[in-house]
């Protein structure tokens, strides 16, 4: 099993589908740390020294501006200047557009004349990104002859650098020409990139901003303006849809579609964005489950896990995924729910009325999936039955996630808590929809959906709930036996606000999330600390999801707990602090007791899609959004 590279030192800037990263100290200089000029998913720029007179640039700060800018002040400590101070400077900005990418370099001295010798030596190797996740890097590839500009081609995808005034030879940029106090030089150089095999493009720019009569001050506001332009860096369209936007899942890792994360993002940016909510319906019914194939894990109805330009290989995990992979028990019932949600707002009323054959689709996948028919004991349940897909396949899709208390792992079919959940919502609230707008038509389906609901809400009460030292609890989910997996985990807070607990029920998760088993004073650790599995640095087995927190958030608001949704939203707010006032995928599960601070999850992507959006749940809580 390879060890997941770390990436909480780096410093990134993402204008989707091209992505930068930078090392510890500023650099794209290759070498063990992961860095590059990334398009959809392959890393083409692997190397970018920089050097002036022949000495590289002592880095002293990065900062990261709106506008996928990356900006790196350094020092040239080897040129003398008049005292022992400093003498030359180099400041390097990084604009990221998609598939766009400029590097201005300045160099500004002290002395009153220098003569300057600004170079750049660049290496491309087209690697793939799973191989990257790997460990595995393709040699650097030369570059096709050209006077003008440098040019890689491979497979499909191009590099295209362009240096205005350059008179360097081979695979070196290189400017001469002198600076003087006051009196800067300056240089730049531009990256090109493409991938015509990709299916995906970017999507028009977002209008998305914080409506003026309420906005916060503070941290909060950094907060919120440093998310909204992290999501601003994760638009992507289809080639075949280019005007439905939706949100990739995060940067470096999964910036594609994926159902779960897309929808979820789109559900938390409603109250902001009912475009972006409808852009990611209409996506995703595009590629809706039409067959049945135990490979993809694709059936009739079935909304999408993951959509790709090609296979992913990971060797190491045992995973063989095809493009269009349907891996995901909640991913159709989360469609259905951000679907009610948008005809309840009243806009985009075409768009909701053109999907409602995919909601019958969607509908019909529900029913038979939940059947008692299907031997799951009408539960939603899922198993990998290709044998290269993942093992576990809600939002906590590690090998190990489903786990008893004594850190056995659970056999399948598993039936996660929260999908039940999502399941009673979805089937409410989908009966509600076709019987508001497909007449009498929608009126069996209606039934049927509301049948099952009532059903399942029975069942779930009657299978899931257990009992420990502190009180009773929903267990995280049921084996393939049928044994609740006697541990208490987070999920228990997706199950706020689907109305498929009774209001008694629902104070007992309130009160049993805000306990210091789950809760660290930051966010909501995905496992209680007092299991043998349990480990803060755990993927999904002790680590904290900022998104996890924030639906556990949203829940509490829709079922009346605002003073416990305003303890977790403050967490995560104080979190945020610890990562320049913005919000990772997750964070290690250390207490808020044992550290002043939120400790970093080295292998967190960022941005990530649902943990930028929850900054808007974080501003509902603390009242700043209605």
């Amino acid at each position: 099993m390879s060890v997941q590279l770390g990436l909480h030192r780096q410093y990134c800037s993402v204008a989707a589908p091209t992505q930068l990263w930078l090392d510890a100290d500023g650099r794209l200089s290759g070498g063990s740390a992961f860095t590059g000029l990334l398009h959809g998913d392959t890393r083409m720029l692997c190397q970018a020294s920089v050097t002036v007179n022949g000495l590289e640039p002592e880095q002293i700060s990065v900062d990261q501006a709106p506008g996928g800018v990356l900006r790196v002040r350094g020092l040239i400590r080897g040129i003398a200047g008049q005292t022992a101070d400093p003498a030359v400077e180099l400041l390097q900005t990084w604009t990221v557009t998609p598939g766009v990418v400029r590097h201005t370099l300045r160099v500004s001295t002290s002395l009153e004349e220098l003569a300057v010798e600004v170079a750049v030596e660049l290496s491309a190797d087209f690697t793939d990104m799973a191989d990257i996740r790997l460990g595995r890097f393709r040699d650097p590839q030369e570059p096709a002859p050209d006077d003008t500009v440098l040019r890689w081609h491979d497979d499909g995808r191009s590099l295209a650098v362009s240096a205005p005034g350059s008179a360097g030879s081979g695979q070196q940029l290189a400017w001469r020409g002198s600076a003087g106090r006051g009196r800067p030089y300056e240089a730049e150089w531009q990256a090109v990139l493409d991938d015509h095999s990709s299916i995906l493009v970017a999507a028009a720019p977002s209008s998305l901003t914080f409506p003026s009569h309420a906005v916060p001050t503070g941290a909060l506001q950094t907060l919120l303006e440093n998310s909204l332009d992290e999501l601003d860096g994760l638009r992507l369209a289809t080639r075949q849809l280019p005007d439905a936007p939706f949100i990739a899942a995060g940067a470096p890792w999964y910036f594609t579609l994926f159902g779960r994360s897309s929808l979820w993002t789109a559900r938390m940016l409603l109250p902001l964005d009912a475009g972006l909510a409808a852009g990611t319906l209409r996506v995703l019914a595009q590629f809706q489950g039409t067959a049945s194939d135990p490979e993809a894990a694709e059936e009739p109805g079935k909304i999408l896990h993951e959509l790709r330009s090609k296979e992913l290989v990971l060797e190491s995990e045992g995973l063989r995924l095809p493009p269009r992979y349907f891996g995901a028990v909640d991913s159709t019932l989360l469609w259905l729910c951000l679907l009610a949600e948008l005809w309840h707002t009243g806009k985009e009323d075409d768009v909701v009325r053109a999907l409602l054959p995919h909601a019958r689709s969607a509908a019909d996948w529900l029913l038979a999936t939940g059947s008692p028919d299907g031997g799951n004991s009408g539960f939603l349940t899922y198993q990998d039955t290709g044998g290269n897909g993942l093992r576990n396949q809600g939002w906590k899709d590690s090998a190990d996630a489903m786990q008893f208390g004594d850190g056995r792992l659970a056999d399948g079919p598993i039936a996660l808590a929260e999908v039940q959940g999502y399941a009673y919502q979805a089937a409410v609230a989908a009966a509600e929809l076709f019987e508001a707008t497909a007449g009498e038509a929608g009126d069996s389906v209606s039934h049927a959906l509301r049948d099952f609901a009532s059903r399942l809400q029975q069942r779930f009460r009657e299978r899931f709930w257990l009992e420990d030292g502190a009180g009773r609890f929903p267990a995280m989910a049921l084996d393939g036996s049928g044994t609740p997996l006697d541990v208490p985990g987070s999920n228990m807070g997706h199950l706020l606000g689907t109305d498929i607990l009774s209001p008694e029920e629902a104070r007992l998760v309130a009160g049993r999330l805000l306990g210091a088993e789950l809760f660290t004073g930051y966010g909501l650790r995905t496992i209680s600390n007092r299991a043998s599995g349990f480990w803060p640095y755990s993927h999904h087995c002790g680590s904290v999801w900022t998104h996890d927190t924030a639906v556990a958030i949203r829940g509490l608001l829709a079922d009346g707990f605002t003073s416990e949704a305003r303890t977790l939203a403050e967490g995560l707010l104080t979190a945020s602090e610890s990562f320049g006032n913005r919000l990772p995928g997750l964070f290690a599960g250390v207490p808020a007791s044992q550290t002043g601070y939120a400790v970093p999850f080295p292998a967190s992507c960022r941005p990530q899609s649902w943990s930028s959006a929850a900054a808007v749940v974080v501003a509902q809580a603390l009242g700043a959004l209605a």
